[in-house]
């Protein structure tokens, strides 16, 4: 729980101060979305920078990294885990999703980066690859629970858990997008 927490706090005080300078440093470099629909809301949003999202992975990689060398230093078990390792694998290639699609609509300077079909398989592959590596690679429980795992619950079965956890990625992932798209 300790190193979540740290990891947790590094991750939001890097993102916070290196979101606020990669946003500075993108408008210098005049990166921005290009805004080319009719409608007039959008049109003061032209030039926003974009790829925010690179701040905010690598500050999440750079604390999980860096809040298990601090374990270690203090002699507390800090050990990289398989489900850690396959987590910070899995949001690092969503990240790339994302810049992927941000890459497009700067270089291509349009507002349509990556159609919708090629970012759900995207999505897609990420979540079916972590879902995949979480049950082979880990002892991953199955059971649904709304306390712990360990408690009763609904046994989903390696399947089962599988789906509903890609599912879960695609709809916070997705949702996350069209909130993101919608105010800019």
């Amino acid at each position: 729980m300790i190193r979540l927490l740290l990891a947790a706090a590094l991750a939001m005080t890097m993102s916070l101060l290196g979101t606020r300078w990669l946003i500075a440093a993108l408008h210098r470099r005049s990166v921005g979305q290009p805004i080319h629909e009719d409608l007039e809301a959008h049109q003061a949003k032209a030039g926003t920078p974009t790829m925010g999202g690179i701040a905010i992975v690598a500050s999440a990689a750079m604390a999980y990294v860096i809040s298990d060398l601090v374990l270690k230093l203090t002699e507390r078990p800090g050990v990289f885990t398989y489900s850690g390792l396959i987590t910070m694998g899995a949001i690092v290639a969503a990240g790339v999703v994302g810049f992927l699609d941000d890459w497009i609509k700067v270089t291509r300077e349009r507002n349509l980066g990556l159609n919708k079909r090629m970012k759900i398989v995207g999505l897609l592959s990420v979540a079916i690859g972590w879902a995949v590596a979480m049950i082979v690679l880990t002892e991953q429980h199955t059971t649904l629970s709304f306390t712990r795992y360990d408690l009763p619950g609904w046994d989903l079965g390696r399947i089962g858990w599988c789906v509903f956890a890609v599912l879960l990625i695609l709809a916070a992932t997705n949702g996350v997008n069209l909130t993101d798209g919608m105010d800019g």
